[in-house]
């Protein structure tokens, strides 16, 4: 018996292969047979077609040939010997690959393995992988109930920290210039979005909230939205990167700088991965793991609206047509989960 695993062995290019399922299981290991994954179209697309540099570089994490993925939501099928926080059939989410079968270390600081919410469908707790990239934003913040904030980008990650604002207590406004995103936003209960006209948004904002928002938080990953998004900012207000700028931008320096300058605006980084990936004793309160089980109770409860946010299902030997259809037909294409049973 095989498995199967999505593998880019170079860029625009993936495919599905067979590989053994793994084993022989340590004793503190979990088997798990993959029911969902979900694709990011931040990080894995830029992997996909070459954007991200390290993909040339031989040792990096995404270096080609690679495996793609890290949203994977699975059930437990075969237990170690010392495992006892789990039993078979359990379903976890991990930040496991496109894949159908993987092992898991229950006791290695940086894995995580966390169940999942029986009332949470395996689809929606793969795609928590989103919020838990969304949920730095509102952490890193300094912002009190009633202020605004502005989201510049509503794909995935940023509707999913626009709601997550929201939750709160911010009057936010979501900034995209892709129609359906903006209706999708509307959907799932973002009340005011703009970005049907791009020209001076910054001073649209400002018109809206009276002279800028306290919170401003950059989502698409490009140094150019950063660039005009830093001006809706109020004085002494701040700029949160949620994505990761990757694309070469030529901009004035002293034109973006000029709000830090004179308006004391400050500019904060909200990359998950700088906390740890499972709760201790020291350094930073938060983790990556319980911010996932924030994730799930929100969805499980209602109150973060996940399952609009998934515009197809497909089955994963269909992984080239969802990572074309992110790509090249975003009208139709926000966010896609992989079926592999």
């Amino acid at each position: 018996m095989t498995g199967r695993a999505a593998v880019v062995p170079a860029a625009n290019v993936v495919h599905i292969e067979e590989i053994p399922i793994p084993g022989p299981i340590g004793p503190n290991e979990v088997l798990v047979q993959t029911e969902c994954t979900f694709i990011s179209a931040g990080t894995e697309l830029a992997n996909f077609t070459g954007l991200d540099p390290g993909v040339n570089v031989p040792g990096s994490w995404n270096h080609f040939p690679a495996r793609p993925g890290y949203a994977n939501c699975g059930r437990v099928i075969e237990l170690g010997s010392d495992v006892e926080s789990l039993a078979v059939g359990d379903r976890v989410f991990t930040q496991r690959k496109h894949v159908s079968h993987h092992l898991v270390a229950v006791d290695d600081p940086d894995t995580m393995v966390v169940p999942v919410p029986a009332d949470v469908p395996s689809d929606l707790a793969a795609a928590v992988r989103m919020g838990m990239v969304a949920i730095t934003a509102p952490q890193v913040a300094d912002n009190n109930v009633n202020d605004w904030v502005v989201v510049f980008g509503l794909g995935l990650v940023g509707n999913l920290a626009a709601q997550l604002f929201q939750l709160d207590g911010a009057r936010v406004i979501g900034v995209d210039p892709v129609p359906a995103r903006r209706q999708l936003a509307h959907r799932v209960g973002i009340q005011r979005v703009i970005g049907d006209d791009m020209t001076d948004i910054a001073s649209q904002v400002r018109d809206i909230t009276g002279g800028g928002a306290q919170t401003v938080v950059e989502a698409v990953g490009h140094a150019g939205v950063a660039e005009t998004a830093i001006h809706a900012a109020a004085p002494f207000g701040e700029l949160i990167l949620l994505g990761s700028p990757r694309a070469p931008v030529t901009a004035d320096l002293n034109e973006f700088l000029q709000p830090v300058h004179k308006s004391w605006v400050a500019i904060k980084g909200a990359l998950e991965h700088r906390l740890p990936i499972n709760p201790t004793t020291r350094g930073h309160p938060r983790s990556i793991a319980g911010n996932a089980r924030i994730i799930l109770n929100l969805v499980s409860s209602g109150r973060l609206r996940l399952a609009e946010l998934i515009s197809h299902r497909l089955p994963a030997n269909q992984i080239a047509a969802a990572y074309d259809g992110l790509l090249n037909k975003p009208n139709e294409y926000w966010g896609v989960a992989l079926d592999w049973r």
